[in-house]
């Protein structure tokens, strides 16, 4: 008989469950009922397009390329049908932007998008809060276009390396530290998030190579002082569904975070210059 710890608890594209795909397709489809012509693409970066999404913890992300602005009625239109989808299937629910080929085309940071939805933003949403006239900008759209180019996945519509450029190192750079002054105040509240991408801001920094989250730890267990093998086991662990990182102890926890941070102040300035 097999061991249930033996049975993948993380998965990729190729293996992910039904419900998980139909969400992906079901979305696909609004977007092509609401927009038309108007979508370029609709592409799948993150956990579940390398490898290791949980669908416990894992959220969906997704990033959609319209070639003109859109609506207020088709922004809303999109939110209706995503504010649906809270809690049915994922726990974490669907990260999703939509961004002009424009700011593809012609780059720059931070960068403007049309839409951008997140369990973050349900509360907002649902409470009609959100002005929908307004022009945002996202410190993040430059690491997405990154792990679009190299590790995304095309659902619909133009090729990847046919549609995103490559984004110059530093400003991929500024996304991740913007990220890491975001981890810096997130701290305990989410310890695993915290581990996993500092550990991919110092894969980058260290050796250029960007990974997932899950890829990171693994970095960092052969990359990092072995002080901290513990801290990104348990991390590893957490993540997988092996164990609750509730149970770590958090001094060293912290440890790793200040080791980290005076990692990182000290290797970026020479992507910044």
């Amino acid at each position: 008989m097999k061991n249930p710890r033996d049975e993948p608890t993380v998965f990729g594209w190729d293996t992910c469950s039904e419900p998980v795909r139909k969400l992906v397709f079901s979305t696909l489809e609004h977007y092509q009922k609401v927009l038309g012509d108007n979508l370029s693409g609709l592409y799948l970066h993150g956990s579940l397009a390398m490898d290791c999404f949980n669908p416990h913890s894992s959220d969906l992300d997704l990033l959609a390329v319209v070639r003109e602005k859109l609506s207020i009625e088709e922004k809303k239109a999109i939110i209706d049908f995503l504010l649906e989808q809270h809690g049915k299937v994922l726990n974490n629910g669907i990260e999703m932007s939509i961004v002009l080929e424009d700011s593809l085309i012609n780059f720059v940071y931070p960068t403007p998008f049309e839409l951008h939805y997140s369990n973050d933003w349900y509360e907002r949403y649902k409470e009609g809060t959100v002005d929908f006239t307004e022009q945002k900008y996202d410190e993040d759209l430059a690491a997405h276009f990154v792990m679009v180019r190299n590790r995304g996945i095309c659902i619909y519509g133009k090729p990847v390396k046919e549609l995103f450029p490559e984004i110059p190192e530093k400003y991929y750079m500024q996304s991740l530290l913007y990220d890491a002054d975001y981890i810096y105040k997130l701290d305990e509240k989410d310890p695993v998030y915290c581990v996993f991408n500092l550990c991919r801001i110092l894969a980058f920094l260290k050796d250029r190579v960007i990974t997932s989250k899950k890829e990171a730890g693994e970095w960092a267990l052969t990359r990092l002082p072995k002080e901290f093998s513990s801290i990104i086991n348990a991390a590893l662990d957490s993540y997988t569904g092996d164990s609750n990182y509730a149970s770590t102890d958090m001094h060293s926890f912290k440890d790793f975070v200040a080791y980290a941070k005076n990692e990182i102040d000290t290797l970026k300035q020479y992507y910044l210059e």
